[in-house]
């Protein structure tokens, strides 16, 4: 590969970015179709081959805090290359492993990994872009980012056809190997201000610095609320789909690839908008307010009783947008006001991301049972409110200050 290919004006250079953030939603939902199979191998209850995505995620949610002000004291690059490193390990430990308390252990040590791929594909835009440019690159990531999760449940399927469910962590650590490969080959160091230094009490103070500055952390929370009523989404819909409604696989897998690119398209659109001049303040008021107008419309469809897949289809469509929408306005407002702190700022939106979603996939799992639908959809509903309520009270707090 030439090194001028991951010049930061590339087209490469965005889909490497992005291909680094993609590592993680492949990683779980590639592994999704296995977990029948991988329970009849090991000898393994359903719930403990389900644990191999609750390990991995809390993997994902730890890693980023240490990653980012690791990134500030030595650089992003040998942060990068630990994490594609362990990311690479564990999925070759996962292929190997015997037992399943050995999956269980390679499954959190590739979460651990993989926590680095976002946090320092943020730090490194923020190193090299600011503004509107540092936007406009953020939306790219998210598009390839969210590109890819769309397709890895089938080729999931087909890998599992194909190689057995082995095969499918053995691909995931050749993918972690191929990009290792290109960060330490081709990758330039972008941070200015590693200072090669690093203690415990540094780490908390960068960590209080972080968590003081407010426009940091309202764009750290509204993040987190977007994934929030998206992965309440992507939990929720074979439930809905496929368990309330009885629609084929064949037709559920088409619907999830539609509401999938409607965060492609909203961060498609974020992009085009912001270099025309529309203000991320703008864009995340419009996201919030449409994406908590799509979950009313779907409570009220339920208590109507006109739910059905040509209902519903459309605003939840419109809710996935809304995220592509917002992420990366949030992003650059939680990575812009402090530029010598990016790594510790992109560990925590990564890591609150991924705990957000993670409450919110729980919370529709608990009300399903109960609920039907509607666990799905008040769920979605209360994180864009949430938002919401969050940006208003933000913005009155900018007001009054000024």
């Amino acid at each position: 590969m030439n090194p001028s290919l991951l010049k930061p004006d590339s087209i490469v250079f965005a889909v490497f970015l992005g291909t680094l953030a993609a590592l993680p939603p492949i990683s779980i939902d590639m592994a999704l179709p296995a977990l029948v199979d991988i329970g009849d191998t090991l000898h393994a209850t359903s719930s403990q081959a389900g644990f191999t995505l609750s390990l991995f995620m809390a993997g994902f949610v730890i890693g980023p805090l240490g990653y980012g002000p690791l990134s500030d004291a030595y650089g992003r690059k040998p942060m990068l290359l630990l994490g594609l490193s362990m990311f690479t390990a564990g999925g070759l430990l996962a292929a190997l492993a015997p037992t399943i308390d050995a999956l269980l252990f390679a499954r959190f040590a590739q979460g651990l990994g993989a926590g680095a791929g976002m946090t320092m594909a943020l730090a490194i835009v923020r190193d090299l872009f600011k503004g509107v440019p540092m936007q406009r690159r953020i939306a790219s990531i998210t598009v390839v980012a969210n590109v890819a999760p769309v397709l890895a449940p089938s080729i999931g399927v087909a890998l599992l056809a194909a190689v057995h469910w082995r095969g499918i962590y053995a691909v995931m650590a050749a993918c972690g190997l191929l990009c290792t490969l290109a960060t330490w080959t081709q990758l330039q160091e972008s941070s200015r201000t590693a200072r090669s230094t690093f203690s415990l009490a540094r780490l908390c103070r960068d960590y209080a610095t972080v968590l003081r500055n407010r426009p940091i952390t309202v764009h750290i929370l509204l993040n987190g609320l977007g994934f929030g009523w998206m992965f309440a989404y992507v939990a929720g819909s074979p439930l809905v789909f496929l368990a309330l409604m009885h629609v084929s696989s064949p037709a559920y897998a088409a619907i999830f690839a539609t509401t999938g690119s409607g965060i492609v398209a909203g961060a498609t659109i974020n992009g085009f908008l912001a270099r025309h001049g529309v203000s991320s303040a703008r864009l995340l008021m419009l996201a919030v307010t449409l994406a908590a107008l799509a979950g009313a419309g779907l409570i009220v469809l339920e208590t109507l009783g006109r739910v059905s897949v040509a209902t519903v289809l459309p605003l939840l469509v419109a809710s996935t947008f809304c995220f592509g929408l917002a992420a990366p306005s949030a992003a650059r407002g939680a990575l812009e006001p402090l530029p010598q702190l990016a790594g510790a700022a992109g560990g925590l939106l990564t890591s609150v991301q991924m705990l957000f979603g993670a409450a919110s996939s729980s919370l529709v799992a608990i009300l399903f049972p109960k609920l039907g639908l509607l666990g799905m959809t008040g769920v979605m509903t209360a994180c864009a409110v949430a938002a919401l309520a969050v940006l208003l009270a933000n913005n009155g707090a900018a007001r009054h200050s000024h």
